[in-house]
Parts: C-alpha cells; sequence; structure tokens
C-alpha cells in the first residue's frame, strides 16, 4: 500500500515517499519527504532482505536499492537532493530546497548507515561508514553541551 500511495514512481521525487498521506482518499497531504523515513524503509528492506529472502513476493533487496538508486541520482533538478547532505555526510531535514542544507538531531541514525554499508552493496561503503562517524561525533556534541 504505502508503494502504491506514497511513494513517488517518477519525476524528481522517483524513489522518495510522500511524508503524510489523508487515510480517507489515500492521496499526500504534502508531496515532499522527510529524510528519516526514507533511511527507515531503506534500512527495513534491508533487514527484511536478510531475514527472510527475496524470494516471498517481495524483492526487499530490490525495493531498498531502488530508493538508494534514485537518493543517488539527485542532483537539486526539481530542487530536489540526495537525503544525505554528500558535503557534510550527514542526514538533510528535508532532501528539498534550502532544507537539504539543514539536519535534525532525531533524524541522525548511525546504525543505520552501517547496515547500508553492509548489505546495500551499491558502491558506497566507505562513504556510509563516513556518514555514521559524523553522526556519532554530531550526537556526541549535543551530549556535551
Amino acid at each position: 500500500m504505502v508503494k502504491k500511495y506514497s511513494q513517488h514512481q517518477d519525476g524528481p521525487r522517483k524513489g522518495y515517499f510522500a511524508w503524510s498521506i489523508n487515510p480517507k482518499t489515500n492521496k499526500p497531504n504534502s508531496p515532499g519527504s522527510a529524510s528519516d523515513g526514507e533511511f527507515y524503509f531503506i534500512t527495513a528492506l534491508l533487514f527484511a532482505s536478510n531475514r527472510w529472502g527475496n524470494n516471498t513476493g517481495i524483492n526487499y533487496y530490490k525495493e531498498a536499492r531502488f530508493i538508494l538508486d534514485e537518493m543517488w541520482k539527485k542532483d537539486g533538478t526539481g530542487n530536489i537532493y540526495n537525503l544525505i547532505n554528500t558535503e557534510h555526510k550527514q542526514i538533510s531535514f528535508v532532501p528539498e530546497g534550502n532544507n537539504y542544507n539543514w539536519t535534525d538531531p532525531s533524524y541522525h541514525l548511525p546504525a543505520f548507515y552501517e547496515v547500508w554499508a553492509q548489505y546495500a552493496k551499491d558502491g558506497h561503503e566507505d562513504f556510509y561508514k563516513a556518514c555514521a562517524d559524523t553522526s556519532r561525533a554530531f550526537l556526541r556534541g549535543l551530549r556535551t553541551r
């Protein structure tokens, strides 16, 4: 259901999800994404792939890679960016417009990057490990304030 009603299948947001759906109409309240939502989808799909395989009627790995592969294609076209601010190696608040340059402490999920580095097999393993390090340092910095 979430793929049908929430995930963008084309356009600049392809692969990303609308952050909120009206349950009465099954239409997005807003087409925009909240980056942490995609992080949870990707990680859950990679876990499911490793737990149950990809021959259960859902190819979990393929679905996770679809989101990741589309994420890496985002370059600002249509004002949509990667979920990760690639310059700062941290999750963006929203992968759209100037919000790409902001983050939120509650979005930082360093263990998720570790899962991606181990299971995504998309050629970005070292980058994900660096993002995990950045995220942990960010969270430690909050604790010492």
